[in-house]
């Protein structure tokens, strides 16, 4: 009986968050980041910001990738199904995203202002943006559970990766990346405050959806991974950088030490954001659980 309980009973997922999962938790935030950095660079136009996020997509995200494939020889694979897969498309996003990059990136350093210019910079940035949102939809897609299978899951993820381009868009300004700072750490603490409100509305939404949902909120909130959610995204994630980010802003006073700090709790937060979601993804049962397995 035991080893058909997950049939009666929810059961957590291990698969992509124990052992080697870890490394697809590190490239979900790395798409997340890279792509946000991107997009938030074609904003400032500035290319060292563009170049960096195309080196956290390329490099980190496509590294953990790689390294976390049991068998990285028959990735290829992953190409066959993009009608019914987010993982065929988000792979298609990753790579169509380094492609075109690197070719603004090349014509913007040696033929800027060019139609061909403008035309790679809006491929390149369409493709970031599938890059940051697409793991929200792998998730979404798992509908036995409850916590993922969210529309506001995809939306959550790609506003987190836009607040993380943003923290870096800071740190990139403090060394001269051709972006205003303050108009940075305004996009900062408005993404700060409304991310606020999309995870309380997400968590409350999946709370009230059904009893695997509350248990994976209540979990969360006051179970396993509750100092990693109040700790690691509550209060380094939100309020440390918000704390910073409005004393810089209306103070007028930059303290390049103390922004670095307030960027690298962002990153925190959002690393401990996605560890919180795929460490409380909990499966609902199968059947009912009959009442003579009850104690």
């Amino acid at each position: 009986m035991e080893t058909h309980e997950w049939m009666v009973k929810s059961t957590y997922q291990t698969e992509w968050i124990t052992q080697r999962g870890l490394l697809l938790w590190l490239a979900m935030y790395a798409g997340g980041l890279g792509g946000g950095l991107y997009l938030v660079s074609l904003y400032f136009n500035s290319l060292i910001g563009m170049l960096i996020g195309l080196l956290i997509v390329a490099g980190l995200k496509g590294g953990f990738h790689f390294a976390y494939l049991g068998k990285p020889l028959r990735f290829w694979r992953i190409l066959l199904g993009p009608k019914t897969s987010w993982l065929t498309r988000g792979f298609i996003f990753v790579v169509l995203f380094v492609v075109f990059a690197a070719i603004q990136l090349i014509l913007s350093y040696g033929l800027p202002g060019t139609a061909w210019e403008v035309l790679f910079k809006v491929l390149a940035g369409l493709m970031a943006f599938g890059v940051a949102i697409y793991t929200g939809f792998v998730l979404k897609s798992v509908k036995a559970v409850s916590l993922w299978n969210s529309p506001l899951l995809p939306l959550l993820f790609v506003m987190w990766g836009l607040m993380g381009g943003f923290g870096l868009s800071v740190m990139i300004a403090l060394y001269g990346g051709n972006i205003d700072i303050h108009t940075a750490e305004t996009g900062t603490s408005w993404l700060l405050m409304i991310n606020t409100l999309l995870i309380i509305v997400y968590l409350w939404k999946t709370a009230h959806r059904d009893e695997t949902g509350k248990k994976s909120v209540m979990d969360q909130m006051r179970g396993r991974v509750a100092p990693a959610f109040w700790i690691g995204v509550v209060f380094l994630g939100i309020a440390v950088p918000l704390t910073i980010v409005l004393f810089s802003y209306f103070s007028g006073v930059v303290i390049p030490a103390v922004l670095v700090a307030g960027v690298s709790c962002e990153i925190v937060g959002g690393l401990s954001m996605r560890y919180c979601l795929l460490k409380v993804g909990i499966y609902k049962p199968l059947f009912p659980r009959p009442s003579y397995l009850n104690p």
